[in-house]
This record gives C-alpha cells, structure tokens and sequence, in this order.
C-alpha cells in the first residue's frame, strides 16, 4: 500500500501489467478502478496499462526502456515467479507490486509480494481478482473508505473463470 501511495504522492507514473486472461483483466479492472476512486486525476493522469501481446503471463515482455518510466509497476494475477525482473526493475529503483496467487518457489525480496500461497492466509482458493480485491479491502481499512465493495462482481468472474474451488467458505461466498 505505501509503494501505491508513494508513487501517486510523488505524482510519478505507474504501470499496471494486465495478464492475458479473465482473471488477469478482472483482477487490472479492480485494482484500477478502485484506485480511481481514490484518486481520479491521478489515476486519469499517471496510471498508464500494458496488455500483453500474445499468452505471454507476468513482466516477461515489458519493454524495459518503456518500464523505466514508471515508479510502480503493479502486476494482478501475475509475476509471483519473474525474479530476475524483480532484481532488474529494483536495480532501476522501480518497485513492483506483484498481488497474486500462483504457486512461486519463494517470496522475491526484490519485489512486494502479495500471494496467498506464500503466506499463512487460510483460503488458497482463491484466484488473483480475490486477492486484488483483498488488497483493496485493505487500503480501505487504511483510508476509512467502503469502495471494494464495488468490485464484488469482478471478484465473482475472476474466481469463476479461473475455476477456482467453491469449497472454501470464502470463495464460495463471494462467487
């Protein structure tokens, strides 16, 4: 949350990478407009996305020279895995923002990672929109602020079309 609000309080760029799937585009769409509705002019100003060109998944084939634009990378539904772009963009004092929930080997410590498959979050059935709108049910919290709320519906497709389980409570209820 601080590398997102940094990055919009020092009015620099941000990029959003959007993965090539409904989970990838469901997961962009949340945390995109939920941060519009947080900061519109900064959002409508700064916040640039990057849609894959083919079925190509994480940071793999973002242009580096375009990437140091930016401040803040954020990747939804993707990049748990891509550690040498971590080490390169942080190199480049680039931060990115990975909320995901692919299996990874380990946390980067090049990189903020926000994956319930590494930590000890009880629910691993739930797909990146969920831990999107997770995130954004957390910078709420920290804002005084009901938006993701919004979302639930983008939640619901993003789990349903990454065929999530139903069979953890959580899934299941915001399917």
């Amino acid at each position: 949350a601080a590398a997102i609000v940094g990055c919009i309080g020092l009015e620099e760029k941000m990029l959003v990478v959007v993965d090539c799937d409904c989970d990838g585009f469901t997961s962009s769409a949340i945390f995109i407009n939920y941060l519009h509705d947080l900061f519109p002019t900064a959002v409508e100003t700064k916040v640039d996305w990057f849609l894959h060109s083919g079925k190509q998944h994480g940071l793999s084939d973002l242009n580096k020279n375009i990437a140091a634009e930016y401040g803040v990378i954020v990747a939804p539904d993707a990049a748990s895995n891509d550690y040498d772009y971590h080490l390169e963009f942080a190199y480049q004092d680039i931060s990115v923002v990975v909320l995901d929930h692919h299996e990874a080997e380990f946390e980067s410590p090049n990189a903020i990672v926000i994956n319930n498959q590494l930590c000890d979050y009880p629910n691993k059935h739930l797909s990146g929109a969920g831990v999107t709108w997770q995130f954004c049910r957390y910078m709420d919290s920290l804002t005084g602020n009901n938006y993701a709320n919004r979302y639930l519906d983008l939640v619901a497709l993003g789990n349903t079309a990454d065929m999530m389980s139903l069979r953890d409570f959580e899934t299941k209820h915001l399917v």
